[in-house]
């Protein structure tokens, strides 16, 4: 009997064990794989300085942000924040378990909840002046530039680390599309005059008003350039009209056309135009590096056009009124407050200055007038802006506020006009005469 029993029972033992056997397997299988599960979820700290990161990243500004724009600051903060998150939290994890759950969907949820708001808060900044509301697509962009520039900067830490291994040929193709990617850029800046296209003063006016212009291929020299332009604006009888405008250009020698036609439009052919160009170089470069030039080209001008005007009886002398817009308004000022500008400023009638840079400047001229858009970062913006508000009762955060001013700077002109760096055919309305 005992016989009988003892193999069924050793069957069932041995099934018990392997059984159990096969429990354990499983358990340690089931554990490996919540393991991993758990290995994959973001830090608690991380998931934690995620909505910070965002929130930063789309902090309000002046201006509503394109969708590059977006990526590139989004890139920024999440490697700034997380970086410093991991450097304070160190390389342990502080939480396990039920907690770091807790942690990582509290993180989600706040950067969903920030997500949401910042395309409202940017979508109202949009519809306020005129612009399209962010689209899907531009979302996407959005979140393919950041990353993509994480991406690219933690594989080039990937790579530093493991230099020694990495491949010298592999460092030259990178370093040669580095290159080739400015190239064009390079390209860009190399004409020495705007096409007709882009310079309104070489087309012809619609209403017969007279356009001069001299650009830097007329002479290298500011006097003779100035004098060339003074001299097309006499053979087109620029001197026979009743309002004369000096427009002092920016860094490129672009005047704008709004303030063009604008002007045009409310004098008809009774008004003549003329400029010259100082320089090449985008506006912010030349304000950089060549301001002086600026100031020098703005007082050739100047000096050109009052020495013409002074030949005529008074009685028939045209209103001049000097115009500057951004460096071409740092430069004009420049130049009319010179001591030696006396001579100009007896023939000036008005003066008319968009978007200073920085905000500040007057002649102490007669019907002086002073245009600044209320979200223009090149007017409002300052460095004070790292450490204190602008005053203004924009929002503010320290140095985050300055690197979004930095990125309104960049964005500034790709805006409606009457944002931003941008004014329109309106303000020629607000130029005073002395009628």
């Amino acid at each position: 009997m005992t016989a009988l029993t003892g193999r069924p029972q050793g069957r069932l033992i041995a099934q018990s064990v392997g059984g159990s056997a096969a429990s354990d397997a499983g358990l340690r299988n089931e554990s490996r794989v919540m393991g991993a599960l758990t290995f994959r979820l973001p830090r608690a700290s991380s998931a934690l300085a995620t909505p910070v990161a965002l929130g930063a990243a789309t902090f309000p500004s002046f201006l509503p942000q394109q969708s590059i724009a977006l990526g590139i600051l989004g890139a920024l903060s999440f490697l700034v924040v997380l970086g410093l998150t991991r450097r304070i939290a160190g390389p342990r994890q502080r939480f396990t378990g039920r907690t770091h759950h807790l942690a990582v969907g509290l993180g989600g949820a706040l950067t969903a909840y920030i997500a949401v708001l910042s395309v409202s808060t940017q979508n109202g900044m949009r519809a306020r002046i005129g612009m399209d509301a962010l689209s899907l697509s531009d979302i996407g962009v959005a979140a393919a530039t950041t990353l993509a520039i994480v991406g690219f900067v933690r594989g080039v830490r990937w790579a530093w680390r493991r230099r020694a291994r990495v491949s010298r040929r592999l460092v030259a193709v990178v370093a040669g599309l580095s290159l080739l990617s400015f190239a064009p850029s390079a390209q860009a800046d190399a004409g020495t005059v705007a096409p007709a296209s882009d310079q309104v003063l070489l087309t012809a006016s619609p209403v017969g008003a007279v356009r001069a212009y001299a650009g830097m291929a007329d002479s290298a020299d500011s006097a003779t350039r100035a004098r060339i332009a003074v001299e097309r604006l006499v053979a087109a009888g620029g001197l026979t009209r009743k309002h004369l405008l000096v427009a002092i250009p920016t860094g490129s020698g672009w005047v704008n056309p709004a303030f063009v036609e604008g002007t045009e439009r409310r004098f008809g052919a009774d008004v003549a135009t003329v400029s010259m160009q100082y320089d090449t170089r985008p506006s912010w470069v030349a304000f950089l590096v060549n301001r002086d030039g600026a100031i020098d080209g703005a007082s050739a001008l100047l000096e050109a056009v009052a020495a013409e005007v002074a030949t005529l009886p008074e009685p028939k002398q045209p209103q001049v009124h000097v115009v500057g817009e951004s460096l071409g308004a740092t430069a004009g000022l420049a130049a009319l407050r010179d001591p030696a500008a006396a001579d100009v400023r007896d023939v000036v009638c008005s003066t008319f200055w968009l978007g200073i840079p920085g905000g500040d400047g007057r002649t102490g001229l007669p019907r002086e007038t002073i245009a600044a858009n209320a979200d223009d970062p090149v007017v409002h913006a300052s460095p004070s802006m790292l450490f204190t508000p602008t005053g203004e009762g924009r929002p503010w955060l320290p140095v985050v506020s300055f690197v979004h001013a930095g990125a309104d700077f960049v964005e500034s002109l790709a805006v409606p006009a009457g944002s931003g760096h941008r004014y329109g055919s309106d303000q020629p309305e607000r130029l005073q005469t002395c009628d």
